[in-house]
């Protein structure tokens, strides 16, 4: 995917996200992801394969899983998940949340662009999110 057709923001799932430095940005060495979060939105489980990732939460609520570890994180929670661990987010509070997600190396973005892509004309079932998912090296867990 050309990333440099991607816009910086876009929407998808109940989160907002804002890339604050992209493949292109850092020579693909690291992306940074800010994510608005509405009450209840969230990521399904899943699993990268070739990227370690770091979720900073600066506003909200929100219950990380981390592997087999789940805590309820907020303002200054830092969760570092190397890759092949199962992980996911979801805000339990009752208002929207910001977290900051870091990957290395980067490109992580292009799999949340063209998951958001396909969102816009399909519906969110555990087949296209597989779907897309392989293409990016993102096992999602899901029934």
């Amino acid at each position: 995917m050309n990333t440099s057709k991607m816009p910086r923001s876009f929407k998808m799932m109940g989160i907002e996200l804002n890339v604050k430095v992209s493949k292109e940005d850092s020579g693909n060495k690291i992306s940074s992801i800010e994510q608005i979060v509405a009450p209840g939105a969230g990521s399904p489980p899943h699993i990268l394969h070739d990227a370690d990732k770091m979720i900073y939460v600066i506003e909200g609520k929100f219950l990380l899983r981390n592997g087999d570890e789940k805590i309820e994180a907020g303002p200054g929670t830092m969760a570092y998940i190397p890759k092949g661990v199962i992980h996911n987010f979801k805000n339990i509070g009752s208002e929207k949340g910001k977290i900051l997600v870091t990957l290395t190396p980067a490109g992580h973005e292009e799999f949340l662009y063209d998951l958001s892509q396909r969102l816009q004309s399909e519906n969110p079932s555990p087949q296209l999110m597989k779907e897309v998912g392989s293409l990016h090296h993102v096992e999602m867990v899901m029934g």
